[in-house]
């Protein structure tokens, strides 16, 4: 049976890149970047002449803000698991690899670059999610993942490129410009790691393709 990931009503971000690759002191400034986003404090639009990102129908890939843009449903493989901080590094690691095993026992390929969601930030026990793209419903059964649809939603998205130690400014950033925006998240955000940095060893060429599920804000909304 294939599952629908349903987004709404909940405020989380995915961070887990920072944890698998970065330094201690890295992962607790993106962590606690991650910790303003999801606050709704952190969504009070403070800039009441802030204009709104234009809608656009096709992501490029420059540095930064590149719009707001329908993203349809997205067929995806993935392992869903949990683990407590100090196992996550290794987590997730094992969840990519059952993924790629997965795929090759199938006999398909990823129709895109592999991602993550995260759904908690408990980090005695964090809930996640790592997802390859596929472009159909694989003609045999998974055996060790899941065949699921992540939903449509508008997505802001922002390409950071760089080492993933200090995604965090990253975050920063989205942050700062959706209280500019008076824009809200309405659902938890997608990573997909586009640059393979065991083929490009240059970070500064890394891109992180970010993307933020969001609704203008309500003006009525303390």
């Amino acid at each position: 049976m294939i599952q629908v990931r349903k987004m709404k009503h909940t405020f989380l971000i995915s961070c887990l890149t920072v944890l698998l690759f970065s330094s201690c002191g890295n992962d607790e400034k993106a962590f606690e970047e991650r910790k303003k986003l999801e606050s709704a404090d952190a969504l009070v639009a403070a800039d009441t002449g802030a204009t709104e990102f234009k809608k656009t129908d096709k992501a490029d890939d420059k540095e930064g803000f590149t719009g707001i843009y329908d993203v349809p449903e997205m067929l995806a493989l993935c392992v869903k698991d949990s683990a407590p901080e100090k196992d996550l590094a290794l987590k997730y690691a094992q969840a990519f690899t059952r993924l790629e095993n997965e795929l090759n026992a199938l006999g398909i390929k990823s129709s895109g670059a592999p991602g993550s969601i995260a759904y908690n930030n408990d980090p005695n026990n964090f809930v996640f999610e790592c997802v390859y793209p596929i472009e159909k419903i694989p003609a045999k059964q998974p055996k060790d993942c899941q065949v699921v649809v992540l939903e449509a939603s508008n997505m802001l998205i922002y390409n950071y490129y760089g080492e993933y130690a200090m995604l965090y400014k990253a975050y920063e950033k989205i942050r700062e410009q959706m209280k500019k925006s008076k824009l809200e998240q309405v659902g938890p955000m997608r990573e997909f790691y586009v640059t393979d940095p065991t083929r490009e060893k240059d970070s500064t060429k890394w891109m992180t393709r970010i993307m933020v599920p969001v609704n203008k804000k309500n003006p009525n909304l303390k």
